[in-house]
């Protein structure tokens, strides 16, 4: 039965993935105020600019000195580069997602999730959320310490989120990076916040120094984004899924979710795609293997022995099949996985659960991942 990709994909789930996105590009420096747009879903032309659709408001800032700008990409309007000490850094990004319904709590515990730690109440929140201004207007700052995945070895990580719904849009502040290099650079923040303005239609931007050609980014909403096919529901995927397999709700951080039951235990099957390469291959893999079996983390040279190829409509999955502990059960599962790299997103596809189930069910498994029909193929 040939079943449509859900298209109950929120705007919350575009802000996760904003919090969750990665990469420093190379850019220049230099204290300065920048002006940005987030124009309309298209750009009006000469009649529209007459007497048509209203032109959008743009933003400007002053940018502390020693943040390197960067060129922005994807869902993100701007972007800074952060240096600190013995080359650890940190990373600026603003974003905006139509709306102003985002939730705080739900944002939180969905990248506690993603980082394999536990969920917190609305209290313990209270105690992550402090008040900052944007601007003259004061906005939610939120605290995401530890919600970063790195290694054992490696330095602790720290993300500060400001949160300002105007206008019918949310915007996102998001400084995140080495934990020593966000502490000492929240004051710089909490600055450049304060130094943002929003400048309406025909007005003049105010105040002195270089000012920056418009950024011509749409503003993501629930039905679509420049990421590509997971939020664009013209651009979805079909599949095939097998017989037995009980189609539930998916949460937030996913775009399907199957569950499987027998009397020789149960599994769950789930979908995903985030924007670009998703911090690659072997990030995933260890995600995998660390935070939900309970394995050592593998190196690049693993890799070879832990995938292999598998043929899927328009080009190549690589699959992956582990076992371990069940980080919330305590019992013995299985994960078997595919990663899809397509365009400018990567998929993610899983089996998990009791061995019995898993081994029973893998068959399938690859075949529902060959069914995938994915636009333009």
């Amino acid at each position: 039965m040939i079943r449509l990709l859900s298209e109950k994909i929120g705007a919350i789930r575009s802000a996760v993935l904003f919090l969750l996105a990665a990469g420093l590009l190379a850019g220049c420096g230099g204290e300065k105020i920048t002006v940005y747009r987030a124009p309309k879903e298209k750009e009006p032309g000469p009649a529209e600019a007459q007497g048509g659709e209203a032109a959008q408001p743009q933003i400007q800032w002053k940018t502390p000195a020693g943040w390197e700008e960067q060129t922005p990409r994807g869902m993100i309007l701007a972007s800074f580069l952060i240096p600190g000490e013995a080359g650890r850094n940190a990373q600026l990004s603003v974003m905006t997602l139509s709306g102003e319904g985002a939730g705080e709590l739900s944002l939180v515990n969905i990248v506690r999730e993603n980082a394999g730690l536990p969920p917190v109440s609305d209290e313990e929140l209270a105690k992550l959320v402090e008040i900052a201004n944007v601007g003259p207007a004061a906005a939610k700052l939120v605290d995401l310490s530890g919600a970063m995945s790195s290694s054992s070895n490696a330095p602790p990580n720290r993300i500060l989120v400001a949160v300002f719904p105007r206008g019918g849009t949310t915007w996102f502040f998001k400084l995140a990076g080495d934990a020593g290099v966000v502490t000492a650079q929240k004051s710089a923040f909490l600055d450049f916040l304060k130094s943002v303005t929003f400048v309406e239609p025909g007005e003049t931007p105010g105040g002195e120094g270089h000012f920056a050609g418009m950024n011509p980014r749409r503003i993501p909403t629930a039905q679509s984004n420049e990421g590509g096919a997971a939020d664009n529901p013209s651009a979805k995927p079909s599949w095939e899924a097998p017989a037995g397999w009980q189609e539930v709700p998916p949460t937030q951080m996913l775009l399907a979710k199957f569950l499987i039951r027998g009397i020789d235990g149960k599994a769950d099957v789930t979908v995903s795609a985030f924007p670009g390469e998703a911090g690659g291959v072997l990030a995933n893999v260890n995600r995998w293997r660390v935070q939900q079996l309970g394995l050592s983390a593998a190196s690049e040279s693993d890799l070879p022995q832990l995938m292999t190829s598998l043929d899927v409509p328009g080009g190549k999955a690589m699959l992956v099949d582990m076992s371990g502990q069940n980080q919330i059960s305590g019992g013995k599962t299985r994960l078997i996985g595919a990663i899809v790299r397509r365009e400018r997103q990567t998929w993610f596809y899983k089996l998990m659960g009791d061995p019995e189930v898993a081994e029973r069910e893998k068959g399938a498994f690859i075949k529902f991942v060959q069914s995938v029909r994915y636009p333009n193929v």
